[in-house]
């Protein structure tokens, strides 16, 4: 196997990361890079240098989870890799950086699906998985897939490789059920969700600036802690704090993004519940209890104002928009024939 080597605008994410840390680079260690790597952002550097610089800057900032901010900001100045999870999982079994890295195995068994990254032995990288790079793979898996699992998480479940001593830091990051020392890293989700389109109305409105600026990485991450725990969400006081901000930056990160904080943890429920709704996992009544709303009829009142119509008619409106696609695809097929 040859040396790694990814583009150099993974270390200019890097370096930005760093730097809003208070790293300058006049304090960076010496790094055997191309001339052209800190202004051509499609030079090619190795990727060990690129992990030796996240080890050091680790160790200037040991109370920071570095290698997953850093995952989550590559994951933010990407445009969308995949259109289902299905193709997501043949582009990493394609010749890319991530196919280098790891080995992938899937199993299905009709109703769940069994994904395995195995790392893989490279001369350049550690025989084992480097924490760091377990971090940074995770943060940026969740937040390149959060488009076709947003309503899903209660469904789905993160094995790691190793002893999770704090798993509460994942949760501004990957918002799931995680069990550790497992043979490999390993996802398992429910079927459905391998061949389900990305749809925008998964996600919460944001505004989305390039490169990402600081208030969308906070607010990224206070949107997984909310989805943690919808039906008893953090107040904006200990969401605050868990983002180690004050709640006066708290709620100007999130303005900055284009929300506030009843706004967010108002559409990450009106998330969910059409989600629930469309499944027919709860009734009206049923949902508006398990997610903290004070009445149906508030409930009920919201998700109208959100959706367009009334949660009743949640189910047969999935259902009139999936015989719709299949109609089409079916006369497009036939197009074909003739």
């Amino acid at each position: 196997m040859g040396p790694l080597n990814c583009t150099a605008n993974s270390l200019h994410i890097l370096l930005r990361l760093l730097a809003s840390k208070g790293i300058k680079t006049q304090q960076l260690p010496p790094m055997d890079l191309p001339a052209d790597a800190l202004f051509n952002s499609r030079s090619r550097i190795a990727v060990s240098q690129l992990l030796h610089l996240l080890d050091w800057a680790q160790e200037q900032l040991p109370q920071q989870n570095l290698a997953l901010d850093y995952g989550l900001a590559l994951a933010l100045h990407q445009p969308p890799l995949f259109s289902t999870l299905a193709q997501g999982c043949t582009l990493l079994q394609q010749d890319n950086l991530l196919s280098q890295l790891f080995s992938l195995h899937r199993e299905d068994d009709g109703e769940t699906c069994h994904i395995e990254l195995r790392w893989r032995a490279n001369p350049a990288l550690d025989a084992q998985l480097p924490d760091n790079v377990l971090d940074v793979v995770l943060a940026w898996l969740h937040a390149r897939c959060l488009p076709f699992i947003a309503a899903s998480h209660n469904d789905i479940q993160l094995y790691l490789p190793h002893t999770c001593e704090q798993p509460q830091r994942y949760a501004a990051y990957v918002p799931l059920t995680i069990r550790s020392n497992a043979p490999f890293l390993a996802i398992r989700l429910p079927q459905r969700l391998l061949h389900a389109e990305a749809d925008p109305h998964n996600l919460p409105t944001l505004q989305h600036q390039m490169p990402p600026r600081a208030s969308l990485m906070a607010t990224s991450k206070a949107a997984n802690l909310l989805r943690h725990d919808l039906p008893e969400p953090p107040s904006l006081e200990v969401l605050s704090r868990a983002l180690e901000l004050s709640e006066r930056t708290c709620k100007r990160r999130l303005q900055d993004s284009g929300t506030h904080y009843q706004k967010l943890l108002s559409e990450l429920r009106l998330i969910q519940a059409r989600d629930w709704l469309q499944r027919r996992v709860y009734n009206v009544t049923q949902l508006s209890a398990e997610l903290g709303y004070s009445s149906v009829a508030n409930f009920s009142k919201a998700f109208k104002k959100w959706c367009g119509y009334s949660p009743s008619q949640a189910h047969q409106v999935k259902a009139d928009a999936e015989h719709s696609v299949a109609e089409a695809q079916n006369k497009q097929l036939s197009e074909v024939d003739a």
